[in-house]
């Protein structure tokens, strides 16, 4: 992709790019939020839908804002979903910001303008807010680059608390999670678009470890968004908790080992992996799947969404679910 050549005298111009699959009462929410933003989101909004689904296609045509459905018939996980919808995006040449979302958050109004200001103040590539569940407790926070800021996100437990120790500025990270993330068009310039070799969970720290290497991230406290994502569904297989951990098992092992700034990645492992057999037992099938999730990710430097991950995980389903800390 050529660099995007813009007025810099000329007003920014946001697009958000959302990932979606069959949740139509948070989209209808996200979509309902957007249209209040005080920075309007003048590039319009595009969904990218991984059910191909008619009632979301309908939804997106009713949304409050411009907002532009694109069907996918193949749900290969989020991150090929804010591909197609970031390359839709960019398209528009005046583009100058993409606002990546999951479906499942809420804008609330002053929050793009804080982002908005934290790229600009800084001449940055990436923005973070602060993100926090239905309970006003801290949900996900970025990883500052700064280690005293590190312990001192850790200690702070609701945004006002957040706001209260970090005030007004905007501090460099190393990852953020993507739920809801301000990128700069140069950004994608810079270093291409999502990796879709993940599965899930985890491109989003992927993508964002190499955004902030190229052209910087920061993260504000002044910004703060909720991340509401539906109740777990009670018939959800067991298998299929497991084999959403053994991805994370495999992502954040690649992660640690592959990517900018992500040594102290390496720090965060073994408590994954302590809870991965609090929650599945002390069995030695749960060992050796665990131990080949370090292996493909770290060791072989590949992803969950690879042929290995695939195969572990089809493993690991062939086996019955334990017993809690058995």
């Amino acid at each position: 992709m050529m660099p995007s050549k813009k007025n810099p005298s000329s007003p920014p111009r946001v697009a958000a790019v959302i990932a979606t699959h069959r949740r139509n009462e948070e989209l209808q929410r996200l979509l309902d939020s957007l249209a209040l933003s005080t920075v309007a989101i003048t590039g319009g909004a595009y969904v990218a839908d991984n059910a191909n689904s008619p009632e979301t296609q309908a939804l997106c045509a009713a949304a409050p804002c411009p907002c532009v459905w694109i069907g996918r018939t193949e749900n290969n996980g989020p991150g090929a979903a804010w591909n197609t919808a970031i390359a839709r995006a960019l398209e528009d040449s005046g583009v100058t910001h993409l606002l990546v979302l999951d479906d499942d958050i809420v804008l609330p109004p002053d929050a793009l303008a804080a982002l908005m200001e934290a790229l600009a103040r800084t001449n940055s590539a990436a923005a973070a807010p602060i993100l926090f569940d239905d309970h006003n407790r801290l949900w996900g926070f970025p990883e500052p680059v700064d280690k005293p800021l590190r312990e001192a996100i850790r200690r702070v437990h609701t945004p006002e608390e957040c706001a209260s120790v970090f005030g007004t500025n905007a501090y460099p990270f190393c990852w953020a999670t993507g739920a809801c993330m301000l990128y700069s068009r140069e950004a994608f310039e810079q270093v291409g678009f999502f990796r879709e070799d993940f599965w899930m969970l985890g491109e989003d720290l992927d993508f964002s470890m190499r955004a902030a290497a190229a052209g910087g991230g920061v993260f504000t406290a002044q910004a703060a968004v909720p991340h509401l994502p539906p109740p777990p569904r009670s018939r959800t297989a067991p298998s299929a908790n497991r084999n959403k951990f053994l991805a994370l098992l495999q992502n954040l092992s690649f992660l640690a080992f592959h990517s900018p700034h992500s040594a102290h990645l390496r720090h965060y492992l073994l408590g994954n992996f302590r809870r991965y057999l609090r929650t599945e037992g002390y069995r030695l099938g749960n060992m050796r799947d665990m131990t080949q999730a370090f292996w493909y990710g770290a060791v072989r430097g590949q992803p969950a969404g690879t042929a290995s991950g695939f195969k572990l995980r089809a493993r690991a389903e062939r086996r019955p679910a334990a017993v809690w800390g058995e």
